[in-house]
């Protein structure tokens, strides 16, 4: 959607802030929303110590729940097939190939013994390959594992992420690149596997690669007085794009950025949000996501309990919504428009032009307590 003459419909933020949204994008939130027949599927846990890979529907109503052995984290979807691929949440040993419509076991992936999964995973536009970022935790180095969905999703490469502590990954709109959150963080199993071992050295980038050859062809990272700004999280829009998340490994009073925008041959550009959102926002970024227009994104704050969407064109906070422990995102297809979900069982449709969330209508959904990353499967 082109901006064709500039107006803007106000929209109060908290502490008298405004926030200023395209007419177009305005008309666009007012007319009817037609019935939404996607599927939406996410790592989630029970009360138990349980975990599972669980779809529902637009109303919120569950359709399945697959048993994990472990926390899962992501969800990659296959082009066109019924595999989704589950990765465990790092320090990963498991990756499970799912089948999208009941959650039945279609295949086993398992790391190398030198290696941990970190979350994430991405299926070239074919389907033919899954990418998946590990942590070579020996040698400190970031890893893409490559795997041949073709060849009974055997490991046929990997790639040197061009950091440390890969997490995650996208194709680029060309299909032939993978762009790489480098958070920055070395960790190592022996030592929980989760906590830092080089704050004061981290140095986190994006980096995008060939997903052929592994070469480097872009990379970027924050000025280093910013270098405790772990790059986690990304989203790319139809025209390259890359929006991207950070959480800070400092102080909760110091005054850093958390999102980025960056186009690949230039710096990447740090944008805020007013005063008493930036610190509601907890130093903590979650999910990114890109809406149906490629115009916003929404980035979800879980420690501050708000997701915060942001105009990707201008490059200027938008607005805010509520949303308690709120992490997963799923763009709809309609315009400024998303499906959140939350580690307390909740799941909303937000309207971040409008600025409007509606709890999703069926009780079945506050069974399970939802992960950080959320993805929607066209029905």
């Amino acid at each position: 959607m082109a901006y064709q003459r500039r107006s803007f419909l106000k929209l109060m933020g908290v502490g008298g802030a405004f926030t200023l949204l395209p007419v177009g994008l305005a008309r666009a939130a007012t007319t009817p929303n037609p019935e939404d027949r996607a599927v939406y599927i996410s790592a989630s846990a029970g009360d138990d110590g349980d975990y599972y890979v669980s779809a529902f529907n637009a109303s919120g109503k569950i359709l399945f729940e697959q048993p994990l052995p472990g926390r899962g984290h992501d969800i990659g979807l296959r082009p066109d097939h019924v595999d989704v691929a589950a990765v465990e949440r790092r320090p990963g040993l498991y990756g499970l190939i799912l089948d999208r419509h009941t959650g039945d076991v279609r295949a086993k992936l398992h790391c190398p013994e030198d290696r941990r999964f970190y979350g994430h995973a991405i299926y070239s536009n074919d389907g033919r390959y899954l990418y998946i970022t590990e942590n070579d935790f020996d040698h400190a180095r970031g890893v893409v594992s490559v795997w041949d969905a073709e060849d009974g999703y055997r490991r046929v490469a990997e790639f040197d992420s061009f950091g440390t502590g890969p997490h995650e990954l996208h194709l680029m709109p060309d299909g032939e690149h993978l762009v790489i959150a480098n958070g920055g963080l070395h960790t190592h199993p022996d030592r929980d596997g989760r906590t830092p071992l080089n704050i004061s050295s981290m140095q986190p980038n994006l980096s995008i690669i060939d997903r052929r050859t592994g070469k480097l062809v872009h990379q970027a990272a924050l000025k280093h007085d910013w270098h405790k700004l772990s790059i986690r999280h990304l989203d790319v829009s139809a025209n390259g794009t890359i929006a991207a998340g950070f959480q800070y490994q400092g102080d909760l009073t110091n005054q850093v950025p958390l999102v980025g925008i960056w186009q690949p041959g230039s710096d990447i550009r740090p944008i805020e949000a007013p005063d008493t959102v930036q610190y509601r926002m907890r130093q903590y970024c979650g999910s990114v996501r890109f809406d149906a227009s490629g115009q916003v994104f929404g980035i979800s704050c879980p420690r501050g309990g708000l997701v915060t969407f942001w105009d990707a064109q201008t490059n200027d906070f938008l607005t805010h919504i509520a949303a308690p422990d709120g992490c997963g995102l799923a763009a709809t297809d309609r315009a400024g428009e998303f499906v959140g979900t939350s580690g307390l069982g909740n799941g909303w449709r937000m309207d971040a032009i409008r600025r409007k969330r509606v709890e999703l209508p069926d009780d079945s959904l506050k069974s399970q307590h939802w992960d950080n990353h959320l993805r929607r499967i066209i029905a």
